[in-house]
């Protein structure tokens, strides 16, 4: 019995640390330096988009998304604005276990995460059409 109970302690050990170790990197990954838009907007399931972000495509392309550490971030303006105005937006983030992000008050799945794209995706049901709207950030 105590033998039992010695490789099932090793095993949760390992198996927790391992977990958090993979939940480490996925956020240092998102942390370590800011990300630019690259696209964003109303895609398939193959990634081929159908209908680019007005946003995006414009003016806030440029902006810069920038994840802390601590669970909070904000996306930088590219221009001054005028006095008065903030320039940056903020916003708050988590990552879970199971590769969901909470970003700009949406919940999205990550489809890709590597040290130089992030790709996420929200599906949503319009009417009777379902639709997949993904943001692509790169370094």
């Amino acid at each position: 019995m105590p033998i039992q109970c010695t490789i099932l302690g090793f095993v949760m050990f390992v198996f927790l640390t391992g977990c958090s170790g993979r939940d480490s990197a996925k956020k240092d990954l998102l942390t370590t330096s800011p990300w630019k838009y690259e696209k964003a907007g109303f895609a398939d399931n193959d990634g081929s988009f159908d209908a680019l972000d007005p946003r995006i495509a414009g003016s806030e392309k440029d902006n810069t998304i920038i994840f802390c550490k601590d669970g909070t971030g904000y996306s930088q303006f590219s221009r001054l604005t005028r006095a008065g105005n903030p320039d940056s937006f903020p916003f708050i983030w988590s990552l879970s276990n199971d590769s969901t992000i909470y970003f700009q008050d949406q919940y999205y799945k990550v489809r890709i995460l590597t040290s130089q794209r992030l790709e996420i995706y929200a599906d949503q049901k319009l009417g009777a059409t379902n639709t997949r709207y993904t943001i692509v950030l790169k370094r």
